[in-house]
C-alpha cells in the first residue's frame, strides 16, 4: 500500500471513530432528555425480590391510568409497556447500555419503574443515574454478591447508600432494625428523605414474611402523592407470595419448596422458618446447588449448613454443582452427591427417599436447576 493510500485509510478510520463517538454521545443526550420528560421515575435496588416489586408497581400505575415502561432483570429479563411483556434480546453478558435501548423503544411514557441490575457499587450507582429516580426502593440488605458488594451486611448497606442520586426519596423494606437505623443515619448526612416501609398504625396486616414487599409498593405511592393501596390489594400480594413460596405437594407423596430463588442465607433462613411453621417437626432435606462463579455464596452456605446441622434441623444434605465437594469437606454432615447429567426426576426421587420435606437452596440460574424445578412443576398437585 502506498503512503497516500495508508494515510487515506487512516483518515477514514479516524473519521469513523469520531462519528461513532458522536453517535454514542447523541444517544446519551437523547436518553437523559427522554428521562427528564418522564414525570414519574422509580428504581428498585436490594438483594432479593426486586422483580416482583417492579411488576407490582407497574401494574398499580397502569391501573391508575398511567402509561408506563417497566424493566425487570431477574432470571429472565423483560421490558413491560403497560402490561404487555417483551423479552429483552441479549447476546452475552448483561450491559447497562441496554437500558437506553429499551427505554427508547417504548417511550414516551408517564412513568418508568426499573429494577437496578448492578452488582457492584459503580454499576449500581450508574444504573440509578440512568433513570434519575425521584424514588429509590432498597428492598433488603442481604449477604449476596459478596465479592462485589462487601462481606458484611454493613458493607453492603454502605454500598447502597453511596448509589442513591441527590434528592431521591429512599424507601427501605428491610426488616432489620439495625440496618434501617444505619441507613437513616447515612441518608440524614446526604439530605435524602428516608422512610421505612412497615405496617401503618391503623393497618390490619401483620408484618409477616413477604409483607414488606407489599408495604414498599404502598409507600412508593404515598411518596409520589398518589392514593395508597386498598387493603384487599395488599392482602392479595402477600397471599400470592406465601403461596408461591409455600410447600408443594407432589403426586405420589412428598413436599418440596423452592428456596433456591432466594440465593442469600438470610432470605433462605427466613423462608425456612416460614415453611417449618406448617410442619409437625422441623427436619428438612436440603438440596443445595453450587456455582463456580458464586464462590462467596458457597462460603456463606457452608456456615449456614453447619448451623442447621448443629441444631439437628436437617437430615442428609443433597448437593450438586461445581462446589459440591467443598461443601462436604467443610460441613460436618452426611452428604449425597448428584451428577448434573442425572435426570431431574431421579434426583428429586432420591431427595424424597430420605422421608423429609425437600428444600431447594443455593442457586437457581442453571440448566440443571431449571430441569429440576420443571420436574417439580410436572409432579405438583394443585
Amino acid at each position: 500500500m502506498t503512503g497516500s493510500g495508508l494515510l487515506s485509510r487512516l483518515r477514514r478510520s479516524v473519521g469513523d471513530s469520531i462519528r461513532s463517538v458522536r453517535h454514542v454521545a447523541d444517544r446519551g443526550r437523547s436518553h437523559y432528555e427522554r428521562v427528564e420528560r418522564t414525570p414519574i421515575r422509580v428504581t428498585v435496588s436490594g438483594v432479593r425480590g426486586k422483580s416482583t416489586v417492579v411488576r407490582w408497581l407497574n401494574e398499580v400505575l397502569v391501573d391508575r391510568g398511567f402509561e408506563t415502561y417497566a424493566k425487570v432483570t431477574g432470571d429472565r429479563s423483560f421490558s413491560y409497556r403497560n402490561r404487555e411483556k417483551h423479552e429483552i434480546p441479549r447476546s452475552g453478558p448483561t450491559r447497562l447500555y441496554e437500558n437506553e435501548r429499551e427505554l427508547r423503544k417504548y417511550a414516551p411514557v408517564d412513568a418508568v419503574v426499573a429494577e437496578n441490575q448492578g452488582i457492584r457499587e459503580y454499576t449500581t450507582r450508574l444504573a440509578n443515574e440512568l433513570f434519575d429516580p425521584q424514588v429509590v426502593v432498597i428492598l433488603n440488605v442481604r449477604r449476596d454478591h459478596q465479592s462485589t458488594l462487601g462481606a458484611e451486611l454493613t458493607d453492603i448497606a454502605r454500598v447502597f447508600t453511596r448509589t442513591v442520586p441527590e434528592d431521591a426519596h429512599v424507601i427501605s423494606a428491610d426488616r432489620n432494625d439495625a440496618i434501617n437505623d444505619y441507613l437513616r443515619r447515612e441518608f440524614e448526612k446526604t439530605g435524602n428523605a428516608f422512610t421505612v416501609a412497615e405496617p401503618r398504625p391503623d393497618s390490619p396486616f401483620e408484618d409477616v414474611f413477604g409483607a414488606r414487599s407489599a408495604f414498599a409498593v404502598d409507600e412508593v405511592l404515598r411518596s409520589l402523592g398518589l392514593d395508597p393501596l386498598p387493603p384487599a390489594r395488599i392482602e392479595s400480594y402477600v397471599e400470592n407470595l406465601r403461596s408461591e413460596w409455600g410447600w408443594r405437594r407432589l403426586a405420589g407423596g412428598g413436599l418440596v419448596a423452592n428456596g433456591a430463588m432466594m440465593n442469600d442465607i438470610e432470605s433462605t433462613e427466613l423462608l425456612r422458618q416460614f415453611l417449618v411453621e406448617r410442619l409437625e417437626e422441623p427436619t428438612i432435606t436440603p438440596f443445595v446447588y453450587t456455582r463456580r462463579d458464586r464462590a462467596g455464596r458457597t462460603v456463606a452456605f457452608v456456615h449456614y449448613l453447619t448451623w442447621l446441622a448443629e441444631h439437628d434441623l436437617v437430615g442428609r444434605v443433597h448437593v450438586a454443582g461445581s462446589h459440591a465437594r467443598l461443601l462436604e469437606r467443610r460441613v460436618d454432615a452426611e452428604f449425597v452427591h448428584h451428577d448434573e447429567s442425572m435426570p431431574a426426576d431421579r434426583v428429586l426421587d432420591r431427595c424424597l427417599d430420605d422421608g423429609y420435606p425437600v428444600f431447594l437452596m443455593g442457586n437457581t440460574v442453571a440448566t440443571f436447576m431449571r430441569e429440576l424445578t420443571g420436574a417439580i412443576d410436572r409432579r405438583a398437585v394443585e
